[in-house]
């Protein structure tokens, strides 16, 4: 009997031990860069360094929300960050693609 139960939870085990091989998620490199107003958020995958396009950006800052869902050859965009008379705003940036773990941080713009 006991050699049964084994037997099948070691059958369980294996189908598990495969379905988790085959969600591996990736990881993303997310640079930025500031010029005035404007923040650009430059992603890559963090293996390789290749450009990774596809992604979608989701910026959130007070009074505001920006989405952009980047074609699969474009791997950056430029976003302009309404002031409202601030010196300094700070972003949330929130960077998604199917495949990858989620990336989220943080930037100040002046």
């Amino acid at each position: 009997m006991a050699l049964v139960i084994g037997a099948m939870t070691m059958s369980i085990l294996m189908q598990f031990v495969g379905t988790a091989e085959r969600n591996v998620f990736r990881d993303m490199d997310v640079r930025f860069s500031i010029s005035g107003k404007k923040l650009t958020v430059k992603v890559y995958d963090a293996a390789s360094g290749d450009a990774l396009g596809g992604v979608t950006i989701v910026l959130k800052y007070p009074g505001g929300t920006d989405a952009r869902t980047l074609g699969k050859e474009t791997n950056q965009y430029t976003f302009t960050i309404p002031m409202n008379g601030a010196k300094v705003v700070l972003v949330t940036v929130q960077v998604t693609r199917n495949g990858y773990i989620p990336w989220q941080g943080q930037v100040a713009v002046r």
